[in-house]
């Protein structure tokens, strides 16, 4: 086993990432940032494309840049799971790549670099890991072959405690069922609402669900909820 995957192993098994009360997939994001040096990490899941939903978060701050990706639309990890290869940004790529994101991410987290790439595995297609750091240089060549490596174990052990199923309801495991999830999911139900109310397509009403939460400064998550209580007008 290399060295990043014997840390990863040893940070997963550790005071921080031990607790009882901690989902796995939210034990392995904070085993990556612990193992790779980092200040932030997070996975997501997209089985359909543009559908994502935040599988875990290491911290708030991660949480929170998860958001502001998805609520934009695209973004470092967006990139990561469209192309199922790994991205790699520091501070003057976000701002050339994706400016919006790149000024909404100094302003929200500690963050000014970002590293996202696929796990490994059966759920390479599908589940990427999202690295952040403080830094605003660019993840250089060996942090990015070093999170190859620990996004290959975190894949595997996703894949065997999916596998078990010991927390499942209905066959749906308690990492799909958190807060998280539940908030993304009412991003779905707002947008059939809206495509069903103005005849549009889901792609056009996510698009005008964006708008809404972008003119008002709220995610996507927070607009949906408040469309569907009708405190927030769909107009």
């Amino acid at each position: 086993m290399s060295g990043p995957a014997r840390a990863f192993r040893a940070a997963l098994a550790g005071p921080g990432t031990e607790d009882a009360g901690l989902l796995l997939p939210e034990r392995l994001a904070r085993a990556a940032a612990q193992a790779l040096g980092v200040d932030g990490a997070g996975l997501s899941l997209e089985l359909l494309a543009g559908r994502r939903v935040p599988l875990a978060a290491g911290d708030p701050a991660a949480a929170e840049a998860e958001r502001l990706q998805f609520a934009l639309g695209d973004g470092p990890c967006t990139a990561a799971h469209r192309d199922g290869a790994p991205v790699a940004a520091g501070a003057d790529e976000l701002h050339a790549r994706w400016p919006v994101f790149a000024l909404e991410l100094a302003g929200r987290t500690p963050f000014r670099s970002v590293l996202a790439l696929p796990v490994g595995g059966a759920l390479a297609g599908s589940v990427v890991l999202d690295l952040f750091a403080a830094d605003p240089a660019a993840p250089g060549p060996d942090l990015v072959d070093a999170a190859r490596e620990v996004a290959d174990v975190a894949g595997a052990e996703l894949v065997a405690g999916l596998a078990a199923g010991a927390d499942a309801v209905l066959g749906v495991p308690a990492s799909l069922r958190t807060d998280p999830v539940r908030a993304r999911q009412q991003v779905w139900v707002a947008v059939g609402r809206l495509a069903t109310e103005r005849g549009a397509s889901s792609g056009t009403a996510l698009a005008a669900l964006r708008a809404l939460a972008f003119g008002r400064g709220l995610d996507l998550e927070t607009a949906a909820a408040q469309l569907l209580t009708g405190e927030l007008p769909a107009d």
